[in-house]
């Protein structure tokens, strides 16, 4: 799966049946199984050992997989060892703070190729987000974790202050090709879908690709966010095609509906279309 066309992941707890059985109905383009925090210290042992079976069900399903592990250095090895071949779309690192811990989070998986995803969640973390995201030979996203980003701060998860560290991230992973999830507020807002939706728009705004969904909720408004609308394809097919033309005839600007096209315009116009397809 190319993580940069993910919009929503849904967070899928591998303690309880009732989630997993249901998850694939939800429409979220991925699901997330999680070691983490979901799941209460007594339980981590009997989630491991549930988890590829739950993997490769959901596989088999047709569903994209993905997984988050453990962030506890007695926990983690372990995790990976369980996870290496099975068939998951990415393995998500909760708390990473530099460049090291996804290059010995490779270490540990050895031969198998499944893509990596770290998850800044700390002050450090955003500090040396640059950093991180040329981490690794395998390294295929990052995620802004406002919560416990907010958590190590002190501060609400709604403040206007996580614009700044959200931006900082989403542009250290853009920079480097690389899949942005989060948002710069709260993800645990399920009531107003109508307010979680603008916060999506404006993550989109600052470059976000996607988010991570913890309920199902929210899948729908991720999804519609993150998809272009019909009026922002039939602009980009026109930009394409206007530039394609200008292109032929040694044209390298025009403009078009009052605006100026030129190469980086028609590049967006094509991403669009990308996201789309």
């Amino acid at each position: 799966m190319d993580l940069l066309r993910l919009r929503s992941a849904l967070f899928v707890p591998l303690a309880d049946e009732r989630f997993l059985a249901k998850a694939p109905e939800r429409g979220a383009d991925a699901l997330l199984l999680d070691l983490e925090d979901s799941v209460p210290p007594a339980q981590k042992a009997a989630a491991r050992a549930r988890m590829p079976e739950a993997a490769r069900r959901l596989a088999a399903q047709g569903a994209s997989v993905l997984l988050r592990v453990n962030a506890l250095p007695e926990l983690i090895a372990d995790d990976l060892k369980a996870a290496a071949q099975l068939p998951l779309a990415a393995i998500l690192l909760p708390k990473v703070e530099s460049a090291a811990q996804v290059a010995e989070a490779e270490r540990m998986l050895g031969a198998s190729t499944v893509k990596l995803v770290a998850m800044l969640e700390s002050p450090a973390a955003v500090l040396d987000a640059a950093a991180i995201a040329r981490a690794g030979t395998r390294l295929a996203g990052l995620v802004f974790g406002s919560e416990d980003y907010c958590g190590a701060l002190g501060i609400a998860s709604d403040a206007a202050l996580l614009d700044t560290p959200a931006q900082m991230v989403a542009m250290a992973a853009r920079a480097r090709g690389l899949a942005a999830f989060g948002q710069p507020g709260p993800v645990a807002e399920i009531a107003d879908m109508d307010a979680y939706a603008r916060l999506l728009a404006k993550a989109k705004a600052m470059g976000f690709t996607g988010t991570l969904c913890i309920h199902p909720k929210q899948v729908a408004a991720a999804n519609r966010v993150y998809s272009p609308t019909a009026e922002e394809l039939a602009l980009a097919k026109e930009i394409v095609a206007a530039f394609e033309a200008a292109v032929r005839e040694g044209r390298g600007a025009f403009a078009l509906h009052g605006r100026m096209i030129d190469a980086p315009v028609a590049d967006q116009a094509r991403a669009t279309l990308a996201r789309a397809r």
